[in-house]
C-alpha cells in the first residue's frame, strides 16, 4: 500500500462536509395554538408523529418528540479506500397549561403536514 501526505485542506474540507451533514438532520420544531369551534388546536411541525408523547396531568398538557438519523457515505482516491457516518438524535418537549377538567381522552393527535396536530376536546 503506498505512503500517502496527509493533506490538512482535504482533512477540512471532509469535516466541514461532515458538519453540514449532522446540521441538516437536526431537529427544528415550531409550535402554534389555534381555535377550531371549541376545541384548542396545537401543531408541532417537525417531528415524526410516530415518535410523538402526549401526556395530560396536573393542569399540563405535555408533548414530547424524539427524532434521529444517520447518514453514511465510503469513496475511493488516490488507492485508498475512505468511509464516514454520522448519526444525529434530538428530543423535543414543550409543556402547555390547560383548563381544568381536561382529561388523556379529551386529547387525540393526528399526522398534518410535516408533524402532528394535537387536538383537546372542548378546552377553548
Amino acid at each position: 500500500m503506498p505512503l500517502n501526505r496527509w493533506d490538512p485542506t482535504s482533512a477540512l474540507a471532509r469535516m466541514e462536509q461532515d458538519m453540514g451533514n449532522a446540521a441538516q438532520h437536526a431537529h427544528h420544531a415550531s409550535v402554534s395554538t389555534a381555535t377550531e369551534g371549541d376545541d384548542l388546536v396545537i401543531t408541532v411541525d417537525g417531528i415524526d408523529p410516530s415518535d410523538v408523547d402526549v401526556q395530560v396531568g396536573g393542569g399540563r398538557l405535555t408533548i414530547k418528540g424524539q427524532s434521529g438519523g444517520s447518514t453514511s457515505e465510503s469513496h475511493d482516491a488516490g488507492g485508498a479506500h475512505f468511509s464516514s457516518s454520522s448519526s444525529s438524535s434530538s428530543s423535543f418537549s414543550r409543556s402547555f397549561s390547560i383548563p381544568d377538567g381536561v382529561e388523556q381522552s379529551d386529547v387525540s393527535t393526528e399526522p398534518a403536514g410535516n408533524g402532528v396536530k394535537v387536538r383537546i376536546r372542548n378546552a377553548a
